[in-house]
């Protein structure tokens, strides 16, 4: 993993927490976008941990940049970056986190992004809904609650994500497999034409506040 932020102590305190997961490792530091880039390139870190203390178009092109390493970027920072938090994305950042997250939630996000899983806290898809790009025209598009394409099952396993709960824990609380949980979603964006969980739990989370719903409920089908 590499740490990239430019307040000391946050790194500093980064790295004590992750030191404790057997499985993890910190291999370097960086306190601004261009040595971030030269470690990234010459380490190839699995994981890049980026502090939002660069913004707008730079962050975006730090982003797009350290994706193109190979690494896969988590993004660190407060509420109130939503319209930034949309462009990373986009740019291929694999998750946000609040900087108050919990040790314990940090390391298994961390964990799951390894895994080709999105790390999104669900405190952050309500910000998210306002800086969406097509929001109103999307939201105008959605199917009705009579024509909702996916099963019960897909609809509770959709309605954890939004939740934020990885597909380790989405298993656990249906008490199925992680690949069933696996498939699930992956039928679940494709008949919604979403491209990954992150706008899936964009996707739940609108329905709810529109009215729709989509509680958990029943998990049969």
């Amino acid at each position: 993993m590499l740490i990239c932020d430019d307040h000391e102590v946050l790194r500093h305190g980064l790295r004590a927490v992750l030191r404790w997961a057997p499985d993890l490792a910190v291999v370097a530091e960086a306190a601004d976008a261009d040595r971030a880039l030269e470690l990234a390139t010459e380490l190839r870190p699995d994981v890049t941990l980026l502090g939002l203390g660069t913004h707008g178009s730079a962050m975006i092109e730090l982003v797009r940049a350290l994706t193109a390493t190979g690494t896969r970027v988590v993004l660190l920072g407060e509420a109130g970056n939503g319209g930034d938090l949309v462009e990373a994305l986009r740019a291929g950042a694999r998750g946000y986190v609040y900087t108050t997250v919990s040790c314990d939630r940090l390391v298994e996000g961390v964990r799951a992004v390894v895994r080709g899983e999105t790390l999104l806290d669900a405190a952050v898809t309500g910000e998210l809904l306002h800086h969406l790009d097509g929001a109103r025209a999307a939201a105008a598009a959605d199917d009705g609650p009579g024509r909702n394409p996916l099963t019960a099952r897909q609809q509770a396993v959709s309605a954890l994500v939004a939740e934020g709960l990885t597909n380790a824990e989405i298993a656990a609380r249906l008490e199925v497999s992680r690949a069933t949980v696996k498939g699930h979603i992956t039928v679940a964006l494709r008949r919604l034409g979403l491209r990954d969980r992150t706008q899936l739990a964009i996707h739940v989370n609108r329905r709810a506040r529109s009215g729709s719903g989509w509680e958990a409920g029943p998990v049969g089908g």
